[in-house]
């Protein structure tokens, strides 16, 4: 598994974050759509969850940790030439070519 990061910020508040909707297309063909609701409800919710469970293990978040909130869309196969894009809609895309 891997992710691929974009370098656009986006601060919680600036979006409704359970509205999210997404594609995730392989080769230019949409594989995949979902909708950040469907990460428990809300995708801060499962931040919620990791913090909690770490705090009952006296651990926590550090600064500069990367956190995934949860995968909206399932998996996609990739092979070797294959290109894999992200349609975030008006937050933006982004798409990785694997060779």
């Amino acid at each position: 598994g891997a992710i691929v990061m974009g370098g656009r910020v986006v601060r919680p508040f600036d979006v409704n974050l359970r509205w999210i909707g997404a594609t995730l297309s392989k080769n230019g063909v949409i594989e995949e759509t979902g909708l950040s609701a469907g990460v428990m409800g809300h995708p801060a919710a499962g931040i919620a969850w990791l913090v909690n469970k770490l705090a009952a293990v006296k651990d926590g978040l550090k600064k500069g940790d990367i956190v995934l909130a949860g995968s909206f869309t399932r998996p996609i196969d990739i092979a070797a030439g294959d290109v894999a894009s992200a349609d975030y809609g008006e937050m933006g895309g982004i798409s990785v070519a694997f060779t």
